[in-house]
């Protein structure tokens, strides 16, 4: 099998694990599921050269990780830091990597509007910036890589349709914190 099918089909399995994500009712379990695709969608984007991409998805693994620990996830310094933190990794995968500056601003605006968002803890809000800033971005970035990302494109796809789903689903009965 040759590395770019092995990438695609590690994309899709991500692209699985992030839609379930988006069903989930409680926090824990949304950014629980939000790490494990993270890393799947981090060694695709990898194996596929996509350096901002695979990146961006390390981050998205550390990220829930600092987001879910009650005693740190509601500082500001923890938000800025990890704004700061995307940035540099923006400019490291510009500068090391090569990787085109538009193509790195698409995921650096999705990844900063994601962070400060999950920093709220608002289910609700949540979803509606993957709906409307998150996945449009990364739409686009998984269709202008060299290779594009079959498993981005489809994730991103089906998390406009599951995002709008949760939101009516759980409308009435609201989102849980933890």
């Amino acid at each position: 099998m040759s590395v770019i099918l092995i990438a695609q089909i590690i994309g899709i399995s991500a692209m699985t694990i992030t839609v379930l994500s988006m069903q989930c009712r409680s926090n824990r379990n949304f950014f629980i599921c939000q790490e494990l695709a993270g890393v799947l969608f981090m060694v695709s984007f990898a194996m596929l050269g996509a350096w901002g991409g695979a990146v961006m998805n390390l981050f998205g693994v550390i990220r829930p990780e600092l987001l879910r620990r009650e005693n740190i996830a509601k500082s500001k310094i923890t938000l800025i830091g990890l704004l700061v933190f995307l940035i540099l990794c923006s400019l490291a995968v510009v500068i090391i990597f090569n990787e085109k500056l538009y193509l790195c601003l698409l995921v650096l605006i999705a990844q900063s509007a994601g962070t400060f968002f999950m920093w709220t803890r608002n289910g609700r809000n949540i979803r509606l910036c993957q709906l409307f800033i998150v996945s449009p971005l990364w739409l686009m970035y998984n269709s202008l890589i060299p290779i594009p990302s079959i498993g981005g494109i489809l994730t991103e796809l089906i998390n406009i349709v599951s995002v709008a789903l949760a939101l009516i689903r759980f409308r009435k009965i609201g989102f849980v914190e933890r």
